[in-house]
């Protein structure tokens, strides 16, 4: 049975409003509070979006407030579907607000940088909100990723002890019982406040489900009549004003900097990560306007379009892209050989399929580009390589997990994607990727006769 369901304040996260729900409706635990907001504590559970609710919360919720505005205004989706395609965003409203999808099936959320580990507030917004209402509450504007300063006072946000991100131990955590009187900060500068500030509208700015400009097709405009672009528009210097950008954002201080091939592929239309394109057309002074609505006529675009790629046609135009290519793809191959480019940290083995997926090549381009082929060399390896060295990631992973609880064969397997009837070529590598403990270890698991009772490969 639900308990009282306080109104929503303004711009409070959904999660700051179940929190404030778990303590005005009495409830002794975290546990009971959950039963009765969630389908399931275990399905989806998300500080940044619904979750999967129970029928009845669900109802009464739809009473107070339509759902639609609930995740456009109260939850992180425009952080995530701003600059998505138009029919992929309306899928996402979709189905977060009635099938209670996983949002990680929607969008891209890459893992959290050190800066944005926790939840943050502001120190005068918190007084202001115990003086007005009585508690505080969790800011959504806060959350932003890369977000370090309060707009409202420009001072810098404090980082509570509270964890962002959704865990397996889900737990409501309301603000007013977590966030303490702190020293103020005000050692911001204006270019930071600035920046912080043109986030900051771009997100609450209300989204355009209709205007389906490609975000890549804009900040290509955005850079004509710079030293990044030709005067014809043929050729464009990415690693020229990725290194730009990144001095740039050094000195603001960021807690995350678009990396040259972040930009490469959000510039080649692969990606649309918001703080990357936010910090892409900051630096080239796009106004938030010609941002969010774009008046490109559709000649433009085919310009664009039959431009796009034109250096290649040339053997001079492939040494410059060649040039141009090679540390984008370094940081792409090293991301992909060691687990950063996937929300799982998993190693992977790198391929030119995912080359040309991360970086935005187009097939077979590496065939015509030797500095770039050399890069990719250093990072070459078999499949029962790849499959060792994933192994010993799971068993590390899962092992600093348990902590000093018993690990299993269906523990790793799940989550290396390694089956048994590899082990013959497998087990002999072990040793070239981790110490003789940890491969013995691995090897008792990977044995047939470990089987018993455990999870079968199928």
């Amino acid at each position: 049975m639900t308990g009282f369901m306080p109104v929503i304040y303004p711009d409070e996260l959904v999660y700051s409003w179940f929190c404030r729900y778990y303590v005005h409706s009495g409830y002794p635990t975290n546990r009971m509070a959950l039963e009765d907001i969630l389908y399931n504590r275990h399905n989806n559970p998300s500080k940044e979006f619904l979750g999967h609710l129970n029928p009845e919360m669900e109802q009464v919720i739809k009473n107070m407030y339509q759902i639609d505005e609930l995740i456009l205004e109260h939850t992180m989706f425009p952080q995530y579907a701003r600059f998505i395609e138009c029919a992929n965003k309306k899928d996402a409203l979709y189905r977060l607000g009635n099938d209670f999808c996983d949002a990680h099936h929607l969008f891209s959320i890459l893992p959290r940088n050190e800066g944005d580990q926790y939840l943050k507030y502001c120190p005068v917004c918190a007084s202001e909100d115990r003086k007005q209402y009585g508690e505080t509450y969790w800011h959504r504007n806060h959350q932003i990723r890369n977000m370090n300063v309060c707009t409202r006072h420009e001072c810098r946000l404090a980082k509570s002890t509270i964890l962002a991100k959704s865990e397996q131990s889900f737990t409501l955590d309301p603000a007013e019982t977590v966030v303490q009187d702190a020293m103020v900060k005000y050692d911001v500068n204006s270019l930071e406040i600035e920046f912080a500030s043109y986030m900051e509208e771009i997100f609450e700015t209300p989204m355009n489900f209709e205007n389906d400009t490609a975000i890549n097709d804009i900040l290509y405009y955005g850079m004509e009549r710079t030293k990044y672009m030709s005067s014809t528009g043929r050729t464009r210097n990415t690693k020229m004003l990725a290194d730009d950008i990144q001095k740039y954002y050094r000195e603001i201080g960021l807690n995350e900097i678009a990396s040259v091939y972040q930009i490469q592929r959000t510039l080649s239309g692969n990606r649309s990560d918001f703080s990357v394109v936010c910090q892409i057309a900051f630096y080239l002074g796009i106004s938030i306007d010609n941002l969010l609505h774009p008046s490109l006529s559709e000649e433009l675009i085919l310009k664009r379009e039959g431009n796009r790629g034109s250096k290649e046609e040339t053997p001079e135009g492939w040494n410059q892209y060649d040039e141009e290519m090679a540390p984008i793809l370094e940081k792409v191959a090293h991301d992909i050989y060691y687990g950063n480019i996937n929300d799982t940290g998993r190693p992977e083995r790198v391929s030119e399929r995912l080359i040309y997926k991360y970086a935005g090549l187009a097939n077979h381009r590496l065939d015509n580009m030797p500095k770039c082929c050399r890069v990719l060399s250093k990072y070459k390896e078999s499949y029962a390589q790849n499959w060792a060295r994933r192994l010993v990631w799971a068993y590390k992973k899962v092992k600093a997990d348990k902590v000093d609880k018993p690990v299993f064969w269906c523990d790793i397997r799940k989550i290396s994607g390694v089956k048994k009837k590899n082990a013959d070529i497998i087990i002999p590598l072990l040793d070239q990727y981790a110490d003789k403990i940890t491969t013995d270890a691995i090897k008792s698991l990977i044995e047939p006769e470990n089987d018993t009772n455990l999870e079968e490969d199928n």
